[in-house]
């Protein structure tokens, strides 16, 4: 689109009342969230006084759920709804289900949960059997994915427990609480993150035997955002060009952009279009439609569309940013596009180059200039640009919003091609077939 061309080049109550504030809570997000759909992904951490930073003195910064939001960056809303000594269990001395932090997570209507109980399940008190445990932890689950918002949900299997404080006991944690979680994400096909592992060797870390300082819960919260970004539901389209086949994924987190993407390869509109606009390290460019019978020479790029057919923005960095290989969306510049609404057939993949710090802060001088300094390149993104390579420039104002999961090799083939001087192939390279595959 032109747009993007020049921007680019640039280079206590009853249960009753419980019941009811419950349900207007709920109406209200579903209200909100018809207004800002597509804007944030919210994330609701459900768990006890690990997840609310018991022993943390700074909690708005350095909880895991506060970490996790800065990994995540401004695309995501996570709240921490985290109770000190809390239970999965309804028998236990302190369940979690009788909490306010279980009513507002509901309430919050989350597109994805992460739920961490089970560490205060181990005490003697409350430790029946895997099974009642077990029951009573799916119950948790199957509530919060049955929410109208239809979560992704995450089991957490709970950190190790360095000492019997406060009677917590690690060989019930490994022996029964570990088993029964698993059971529950294997019967479910949900996801799970091993924090029992993942902190074994992170004494030094817990201070008090049980919960994280700031370094652990660190740890805790990159875990996390790890299992994010390797969410195995997505679903995936394959595009057949004349230089081979490019196999590609695409994100839930931005559910705008992937709707409209396998509604587009339904409709075939991507069967026939040329690979329009080629720039060496840096990217290949398809999706208009005009290019499908396009004469030799011809520009391309303006598309058909109207500002009708734009999707808004979903930028998701730094979970997901312009690294090599990467899915962007096309978009008029913003003098004409303030909202930075994205092209509903236009795209590239990246390809990129490898920048060294002095490159990446120049770059980010631009960047301050494109969002007004609301966007900084974070240590991991710089590393990658260093390594692997990409388009940093474009990130926080443009949305990402799949990859490639294999292809690459047929992506940098018509990177190659020689062009013209407004970067189209001197040789038409169309995508023959595009179709969904998973």
């Amino acid at each position: 689109m032109k747009g993007m061309t020049k921007m680019m080049r640039d280079r206590d109550t009853s249960n009753h009342g419980f019941s009811i504030r419950l349900l207007a809570t709920i109406c209200l997000y579903l209200l909100l969230a018809a207004g800002v759909s597509g804007q944030q992904i919210r994330v609701a951490c459900i768990g006890n006084s690990i997840t609310w930073g018991h022993g943390i003195s700074d909690r708005s910064h350095d909880t895991y759920p506060a970490q996790l939001q800065a990994l995540l960056g401004n695309g995501f809303d996570v709240r921490n709804f985290g109770n000190n000594g809390k239970c999965a269990q309804k028998s236990a001395d302190d369940p979690y289900v009788e909490t306010r932090e279980w009513t507002d997570a509901q309430a919050f209507l989350p597109h994805i949960v992460v739920i961490k109980l089970g560490t205060n399940d181990s005490k003697p008190q409350n430790w029946k059997s895997e099974k009642l445990y077990g029951k009573d932890l799916e119950y948790i689950a199957t509530t919060m994915a049955a929410l109208p918002s239809h979560p992704r949900i995450i089991m957490a299997l709970p950190a190790k427990a360095f000492n019997h404080a406060w009677g917590i006991n690690d060989s019930i944690i490994t022996a029964g609480v570990i088993p029964a979680i698993s059971k529950i994400a294997k019967r479910h096909k949900w996801q799970l993150v091993d924090l029992h592992a993942l902190t074994t060797d992170m004494a030094a870390d817990f201070p008090d035997g049980i919960h994280p300082n700031a370094k652990g819960a660190g740890m805790i919260a990159r875990a996390i955002r790890d299992a994010i970004s390797a969410d195995p539901t997505r679903r995936q389209v394959l595009l057949k060009t004349d230089c081979g086949d490019i196999r590609i994924e695409l994100f839930n987190e931005t559910p705008l952009h992937r709707d409209n993407f396998i509604r587009q390869v339904e409709a075939g509109t991507f069967n026939g279009v040329l690979w329009h606009r080629v720039i060496n390290k840096f990217l290949i460019q398809t999706g208009d439609r005009l290019s499908k019978h396009a004469q030799p020479g011809e520009m391309l790029g303006e598309g058909d569309e109207t500002p009708a057919d734009w999707i808004p923005a979903e930028v998701r960095a730094p979970l997901y940013y312009h690294q090599r290989g990467m899915l962007n969306a096309t978009r008029e510049g913003d003098d004409t596009n303030p909202e930075r609404k994205s092209s509903s057939t236009q795209f590239t993949i990246i390809t990129g180059n490898t920048f060294d710090d002095a490159a990446l802060n120049r770059t980010q001088t631009r960047i301050d200039e494109w969002t007004h300094g609301t966007f900084k390149l974070t240590p991991e993104m710089r590393q990658t640009y260093k390594s692997e390579g990409g388009a940093p420039h474009l990130d926080g104002s443009y949305t990402v919003f799949g990859r490639v999961v294999s292809g690459m090799e047929v992506v940098e083939a018509i990177e190659q091609t020689p062009t013209d001087r407004n970067d189209r192939p001197l040789q038409d390279i169309r995508i023959k077939k595009a179709k969904v595959v998973k």
